[in-house]
């Protein structure tokens, strides 16, 4: 049983060491760390790997020639390959002498046993690729992607990523539920912007207690002189109990959880959602905010709010 379980961790230990450092692995085209589910495997247990920025995988896959450059000699594995076992996608040679970069950004590149293989594999470089994609396509986008680059729209492209990795929109369904939720989330941060303004006034006008004082400390001449004609006392400022201010202290937590997280699903540059957020701000700002006041107190934005 003990050597069964040894086995088992040797073998472990040999996979994890078989494969490159995708931590320290970049793309090509942005330069950003790659995501390791998206990667396109290529032949001699070698693979290309890219961010999950819109396009950028599907750039690498469809037009390889585009991004691969001439071969250079290589005395030994550089990183993050030093512990990677490869072989040469032509031959399965496992020493190499020659390496294919991508280029313009990251340290990915494609290792050769020779420059004849090299130069095949630049003719060609599709004819050595091995399997489909992780991220396919289905029938309402394909792939996957945290940030488009500029405004575009999901349908017939790539499929938009918010909050969690695993939170994919790839499907009708899924996007029309991930709409309404954002318009719902504009809403809802409309909805707290009010209830905090209510909920302060509420406390200060029930709970509050006032100090007052027959002195008080203004630096303004024309203040000094209007209240040395006034004998009593005078407000100088109202507090709150602790207990006020701790649950005006949880809506404007929430308040501003909901603006951020409204703030990252327009920084995905979906043209959807950038609609559905804006609508369900107008919504929320129509069915709770009151115009009549003489002042519209409450501010959302999580880049401006004080």
């Amino acid at each position: 049983m003990e050597r069964s379980v040894l086995l088992l961790l040797v073998l472990v230990a040999a996979l994890v060491a078989a494969q490159q450092d995708v931590a320290n692995t970049f793309c090509p085209i942005c330069n950003m760390v790659v995501v390791p589910s998206i990667a396109q495997a290529i032949k001699g247990n070698q693979a290309v790997y890219a961010c999950d920025m819109a396009g950028h995988f599907h750039q690498l896959t469809t037009s390889p020639a585009t991004f691969l450059r001439g071969a250079a000699i290589v005395k030994q594995l550089p990183e993050p390959y030093t512990h990677a076992k490869m072989g040469c996608p032509v031959c399965g040679e496992l020493s190499f002498t020659h390496a294919i970069p991508w280029a313009p950004h990251g340290n990915q590149k494609i290792f050769a046993c020779s420059e004849d293989h090299a130069k095949q594999i630049l003719a060609n470089p599709t004819a050595y690729f091995t399997s489909t994609p992780q991220n396919d396509t289905t029938d309402f986008c394909q792939g996957a992607t945290g940030m488009y680059d500029g405004f575009q729209s999901a349908f017939h492209g790539f499929c938009p990523r918010i909050f969690f990795e695993s939170w994919v929109l790839d499907s009708t369904i899924k996007y029309a539920i991930g709409f309404i939720g954002v318009v719902l989330l504009g809403v809802a941060v409309e909805a707290l912007t009010d209830i905090q303004a209510a909920l302060q006034k509420r406390f200060a006008k029930r709970y509050a207690v006032s100090i007052w004082a027959k002195e008080v400390d203004d630096e303004d001449a024309l203040s000094k002189e209007l209240l040395a004609c006034d004998n009593g006392p005078h407000l100088v400022s109202r507090r709150l109990p602790l207990w006020c201010k701790a649950i005006l202290a949880g809506v404007y937590m929430c308040t501003m959880a909901g603006a951020y997280l409204l703030m990252l699903v327009v920084m995905t540059y979906e043209t959807g959602f950038f609609f559905a957020a804006i609508i369900g701000l107008g919504l929320g700002f129509y069915f709770f905010k009151d115009v009549d006041d003489l002042v519209m107190e409450g501010n959302p934005d999580p880049c401006c709010s004080t």
